[in-house]
């Protein structure tokens, strides 16, 4: 075990390298000052493109050429920032989105409820796939990005914001290791024959996606109250679907979701569609746990809790900031949130 260890230490440290050698590791075009790199090219992000491809690093390498390839073509970090925030929201509702809550390892907690994909979602999703890659960035263009430009946006807040926000906290069984993964709860009560037909198209884009750009974001997808005809419709669905996040599939029926989910999360962050103390419903803020609000000084005290829209971390003179960004009739927004705390 202790050589097995030493090997992948020297893995990781020739992979970061060939990285740098590559131009991967240095600033972003798209990046403001005072942006941190969390989430884009940080070590906790190398060390998921490589778990990605079982510490092969050439391997790795060529998927985060290709995953910063497409950062960089379709323009998705200054998009961050001047995305409306009407748009992100409505994106953001199309997907799984934080709870705000944590399982006992310290990740976070994303829920969907897939009634929300109903015809009008699925014309909506389908007419912004419609639109052109937005590569006009200049300020005075306006705004209005693809659906996959949207996609990676929101996407890109779960590793640039969510995922760091949960490392920095210490109430967790392994504080040293940084939070990489999270975990995804599918309410799967409505899901029906006609409307697996009808998300095909999103199920594949975001799969495709998600395996490129996100590699190893994903723990575990919880998909409960799954009905008794749903093994025929996943041998449908897994056609679109990347081996590997399909392999994270705990699909269960309604009479063992709760015991199932209780054993990796407490009761109050279970969603009470299955029986937990956490009201959840589709396309709200995150409702944040006790930890990561004491993990943050709000910067105005009558607001503790995030906005909507993108945010994203900037460092300062006073530290790790909260900083929501994208734009509001507009005008590109820079609204700081809150301080991260240091850790105690």
């Amino acid at each position: 075990m202790g050589e097995l260890a030493i090997d992948q230490t020297a893995i990781r440290a020739a992979f970061k390298a060939s990285c740098a050698d590559a131009g991967l590791l240095g600033p972003r075009e798209g990046l403001q000052a005072g942006d941190v790199c969390d989430g884009i090219n940080d070590d906790a992000t190398l060390r998921r493109y490589l778990a990605a491809r079982q510490m092969d690093a050439a391997s790795a390498l060529a998927q985060f050429q290709e995953a910063t390839q497409f950062h960089a073509e379709k323009h998705i970090l200054r998009l961050y920032d001047l995305i409306s925030v009407d748009d992100y929201e409505e994106t953001r509702k199309m997907y799984p989105h934080w709870t705000g809550r944590r399982d006992r390892q310290g990740q976070p907690i994303l829920m969907f409820d897939l009634a929300h994909w109903n015809s009008s979602t699925i014309a909506a999703w389908q007419k912004t796939r419609q639109i052109p890659c937005q590569t006009d960035v200049s300020s005075a263009a306006p705004v209005n990005p693809a659906m996959i430009q949207r996609a990676a946006i929101y996407f890109d807040t779960i590793t640039r914001f969510v995922l760091p926000l949960c490392s920095a906290r210490t109430d967790r069984p392994d504080p040293a290791t940084p939070v990489t993964k999270a975990v995804y709860i599918v309410d799967a009560t409505s899901l029906g024959i006609k409307q697996a037909w009808d998300v095909r198209d999103v199920v594949r884009d975001i799969s495709a996606l998600l395996t490129t750009c996100y590699p190893e974001t994903i723990d575990k997808i919880f998909v409960g109250n799954a009905p008794f005809y749903f093994p025929k419709i996943w041998a449908f669905l897994k056609n679109f679907i990347d081996p590997v996040t399909a392999e994270k599939l705990v699909i269960t029926k309604s009479g063992d979701v709760y015991e199932t989910l209780l054993k990796g999360m407490d009761h109050d962050v279970i969603p009470s569609q299955f029986g937990g103390g956490f009201q959840f419903t589709t396309g709200m803020l995150p409702d944040l746990d006790e930890g990561i609000r004491q993990g943050l000084q709000w910067t105005d005290s009558s607001k503790e809790g995030l906005p909507p829209g993108p945010i994203k971390w900037r460092e300062d003179g006073e530290g790790r900031r909260a900083v929501a960004t994208g734009s509001i009739d507009g005008q590109q927004r820079t609204e700081a949130v809150a301080v991260l705390r240091a850790p105690v």
